[in-house]
Formats: structure tokens, sequence, C-alpha cells
């Protein structure tokens, strides 16, 4: 077993044909996504905690009244309609951008693993991924935090090892269980995405 086995943490829920993203599963699996940041060490202490911020602005919104926002797609209607909040506007988007970001950085890491690369260092990867889905949306100040952080990435084998849970020899198994857990993540953030641009909330205002 390892951290992407579905028996350790939870999948995500692919969307159905309607386009209908469940609010719970989202919520459940995303607190998975967190503990896999964790193992990126204190230093990215920053990123788990936006992705936390914005989990509990979701969580805050449903509890408003769980019969109506058992979707995401509910939360936004309500919110463009009302205009009571915007915990579903901002935290469902910034949750999106961030998952994203631990997408594409798991697609380069088996990219490179699968393609034979000899090297440890996971910097140039976290700022491939930063480069990719997040830096357009910061500001310079924000820019030089993720810099610092980016630097205290750890070794490839170290953190494939604690993604096999502490057992040695199980990176293929890793790489492949991540692939699974991606199978299931992408269209979920592909759907939010789409879901954020068709209602007009998707903008590059930086921050």
């Amino acid at each position: 077993m390892t951290f992407f086995s579905k028996d350790n943490v939870k999948h995500f829920e692919v969307p159905g044909d309607d386009g209908k993203i469940d609010t719970l599963a989202l919520l459940e699996a995303a607190r998975g996504v967190v503990e896999m940041v964790s193992a990126f060490g204190k230093a990215f202490s920053p990123v788990k905690s936006d992705i936390n911020g914005n989990i509990e602005k979701l969580q805050k919104k449903y509890e408003m009244n769980k019969e109506l926002f058992i979707t995401i797609n509910a939360m936004l209607d309500d919110e463009l309609e009302n205009k009571s909040t915007d915990l579903a506007k901002v935290g469902g988007l910034w949750l999106t951008r961030g998952l994203n970001f631990l997408r594409t950085f798991m697609q380069i890491l088996i990219k490179e693993y699968r393609e034979g690369s000899k090297e440890e260092s996971m910097k140039h990867i976290i700022n491939a991924a930063y480069e990719a889905t997040l830096k357009k949306y910061h500001g310079f100040i924000v820019k030089k935090v993720f810099s610092g952080v980016s630097g205290f990435a750890p070794y490839r084998k170290d953190y494939l090892l604690k993604m096999a849970l502490g057992k040695e020899g199980q990176e293929e198994q890793v790489i492949k269980d991540m692939e699974a857990y991606l199978d299931t993540m992408s269209p979920v953030i592909d759907a939010m995405s789409q879901l954020y641009k068709d209602k007009g909330l998707d903008t590059d205002e930086k921050v």
C-alpha cells in the first residue's frame, strides 16, 4: 500500500456528464491532498495553509445550507444570484488552482521517473509546475516567497519513500498509484476550471 492507494486516501469523484461537482466528495478528497503537501516538509506550510483555507471556505459555505449546496455548482449559482458571500467564488477558484499546481507537479515527476531521470532534486519540478500554473496569479511578494520555499523541496527518493509509507523499494508502486490517483483528480480539476470560466469567475487578477 502507498499514500495514493484507494484504501489509504480518498480519491476524487469524477463528475458526471452534467458537470455537477459533489461538494462533500471534493472536500474529502482535497483534504487528502493536504496530507500529500505535508510530505514536502515544514517549509511548505504556507502552501498547505492556503489549500486548507480554501477548503474551509467551501466547508463554511456548505454548512450554510447543506440541502441546497450539495454541489459546487449550486454554491456558485447562489453567490452569483444573491451576492450573499464570496466563499465559493474565492475558495473554489483558488482550491482549483492549488490542485492544478499539484497535479502538474505529479505529472512532471512521473514523466521524469518514466524517462529514467537520475536527478534527485525536485526543486526544478516544483518551479516548473509553479511557472505553468500559479505564477501568473501572483504578485512580486508572493513570487519571492514561493521561490524561497521551493529551495527546501525534498529529494525525490525521500519524497517517494514517504509516499510509500516508509517502505523501501516501492518507487514503482508509488508511481503507478499516483497515476491512478491522477486519473480521478484531473477530471475534477478540469470540470472545476471550466465551471469557473463559464461563470466568468476565472480572472488573471493577482494576489
